[in-house]
């Protein structure tokens, strides 16, 4: 399970909005002078991120918890929005070497593999667009307001 911690900003029936602060361990990496990852982190302006949790708990807002997703749910996604793509890409240039074409045409075909890549990425996207599996939970809270640290029964 990856987890972060957070604080609720608002509540619907069985959600919660929760504000999320993206930490980056740049700083102490040795090769961050040559990482990408370092770069982007330096480039941007926003650290924050917003997302809407499934709420087991009754949460209130203010109130800092911890929100999770499975591995196995993040690794899934990330099959769909960058291997899916890149192996259309690819593809879509080998395929032309099969006929002995010239590389214009590969390069037409590699772009297309990529763009119906992309396609079946969004198309995925959209039907599982309302499936609870794919949304982070809330599975701890972490402190109440008051200072009490409270008992949470998991379900």
């Amino acid at each position: 399970m990856i987890e972060e911690s957070g604080k609720v900003l608002s509540i619907e029936e069985g959600f919660a909005d929760v504000e999320t602060i993206r930490t980056s361990t740049c700083t102490s990496c040795r090769a961050r002078h040559g990482c990408g990852h370092h770069a982007i982190a330096q480039v941007s302006s926003s650290n924050r991120m917003r997302m809407k949790a499934i709420d087991s708990f009754n949460v209130k807002v203010g109130q800092s918890v911890v929100v999770g997703i499975p591995e196995d749910t993040l690794l899934q996604a990330s099959v769909w929005m960058y291997l899916i793509p890149l192996l259309g890409l690819v593809g879509g240039a080998v395929l032309p070497s099969l006929w002995n074409g010239e590389s214009g045409i590969a390069v037409i075909f590699s772009i297309i593999g990529f763009a119906g890549g992309l396609l079946l990425a969004r198309n995925k996207s959209k039907k599982e667009m309302h499936n609870l599996d794919y949304y982070p939970k809330i599975l701890r809270i972490e402190a109440l307001n008051d200072g009490h640290i409270p008992l949470v029964v998991t379900p």
